[in-house]
């Protein structure tokens, strides 16, 4: 890890720069380079508004298990070599992968940061009630490890700031140190009804456990938990573009980071549009053919919101990824995604009532009772509806591995090649304390 006095004076580089900075005119005032120490009670909020806004994803790291589970191809612009090309092919993929990096950096990053908020919380804990921002911050770090076990597997846990070379923590180490902050965050997050929509909640805290239940096969539990938190906050919005076009007004959301027009903030629509159009970009990825032509029936509203073929000015067209437009909060947590553990993780019987849920809200018909032959062909209907309505929100590829179905995939060759290389940059820092994954 980030473990000698060169990484030292990079996390202090990260500190004076950016640490907590909370708006284009705050990141210029010196508050951006306090110490732990200078932490207050009544300051600490201050600094938890900055660690939201560092801990929101990258927008190319944001749908990263699309671009690698097969929601899109390259464009001429970007190239089968560029950045993009090498990880839908599978091509090249080594330990300069610039993907890893910027999770890599970027995670740990905010780790730090929420470190120190945490501690200063325990710090101060005789002055206020200050356990709803350390459940916050808490929530974040788990959101943040959950990035880096799903990409990377075991990678080192760091939970007191140190700059020693700390050694890889196994995978399951890191999945118990993911329920422990979750749990905390579920305990000690005020509800939904006083947070809203961009601080984490007490039900936003149950949406990402039962995500993170899921992912570690406790199906049941995932399921009972995704039921608990629908019934708490509400029904499935039937307006699909409202939810990624107009995210504030849409019912569907219960968490999703601010990324205010007024901030340094994210576009995701630049990603997918061509310069020249209504929401100009860099047109570094569109629709694979499977996108375009096999997932959307004619009658599934979701087709028209996330897929378009557009009229460029000299006569020419292209089919983009058209889910986004402008600027939107950054959607981590949404009730359709609650519905779709519910129908996985209660199987055929009990769950389908959640499945068809969601495709009849959709446009679709719903799945008769006994209409599926067996447990894996539900499965396969359940992976297919998520593929469908949570298509570019960063969930495909990982759907796909912990199914175990992403070995199906032409880019990938061998069970290694599920997690991405360790940043070598890394490795070497680390005088080596840090091992490779396997095949990289």
């Amino acid at each position: 890890m980030l473990r000698n006095n060169k990484i030292k004076q990079v996390f202090a580089l990260i500190m004076m720069m950016t640490l907590f900075a909370c708006s284009k005119e705050l990141d210029q005032q010196p508050e951006s380079a306090v110490s732990p120490d200078q932490i207050s009670a009544s300051n600490i909020d201050f600094f938890l508004n900055g660690l939201y806004r560092e801990s929101m994803p990258a927008r190319n790291n944001y749908v990263l298990n699309d671009t690698r589970g097969g929601n899109y191809t390259w464009t001429a612009l970007s190239g089968s070599n560029g950045a993009f090309g090498v990880v839908i092919t599978g091509n090249n993929v080594d330990d300069r992968l610039g993907f890893s990096s910027s999770i890599w950096n970027h995670a740990y990053a905010s780790i730090y940061n929420a470190n120190i908020i945490i501690d200063a919380a325990d710090r101060l804990a005789g002055e206020a009630d200050l356990s709803a921002v350390k459940a916050e911050a808490s929530y974040l770090r788990a959101f943040l490890y959950y990035q880096l076990v799903t990409n990377f597997g075991g990678v080192p846990l760091i939970l007191t700031n140190t700059t020693d070379n700390i050694p890889r923590n196994t995978a399951e180490e890191v999945w118990a140190q993911i329920n422990t902050d979750i749990d905390f965050a579920v305990a000690n997050t005020k509800p939904f009804s006083s947070t809203g929509t961009k601080k984490v909640s007490q039900e936003a805290a149950k949406a990402f456990k039962a995500r993170i239940l899921l992912a570690q096969g406790k199906k049941q539990e995932a399921a009972a938990l995704a039921e608990s938190v629908i019934a708490s906050v509400g029904a499935i919005d039937a307006d699909y573009g409202r939810i990624f076009r107009d995210t504030d007004a849409s019912s569907e959301i219960i968490f999703a980071f601010a990324n205010l027009k007024t901030e340094s903030n994210l576009r995701m629509s630049a990603l997918f549009w061509p310069y020249g159009t209504a929401w100009a970009g860099s047109y570094s990825v569109q629709p694979s053919d499977y996108a375009v032509d096999e997932l959307y029936a004619d009658n599934d509203v979701r087709g028209e919101i996330n897929i378009q073929t557009i009229e460029n000015s000299d006569g020419s067209s292209n089919t983009i990824v058209s889910k986004y437009w402008d600027v939107q909060p950054l959607i981590i947590s949404r009730v359709s995604e609650l519905y779709l553990i519910a129908a996985e993780g209660y199987g055929r019987t009990q769950g389908l009532s959640y499945l068809n849920a969601v495709r009849t809200k959709r446009g679709l018909p719903a799945l008769p009772t006994g209409s599926v032959a067996s447990d894996e062909a539900y499965l396969t209907e359940v992976l297919e509806e998520r593929r469908r309505e949570l298509f570019s929100e960063g969930f495909l590829f990982y759907d796909l591995v912990r199914t175990d179905r992403a070995i199906e995939l032409p880019n990938v060759s061998s069970r290694d090649k599920y997690l991405l290389p360790i940043p070598g940059a890394q490795v070497s820092l680390s005088n080596n304390v840090l091992e490779q994954n396997p095949s990289y």
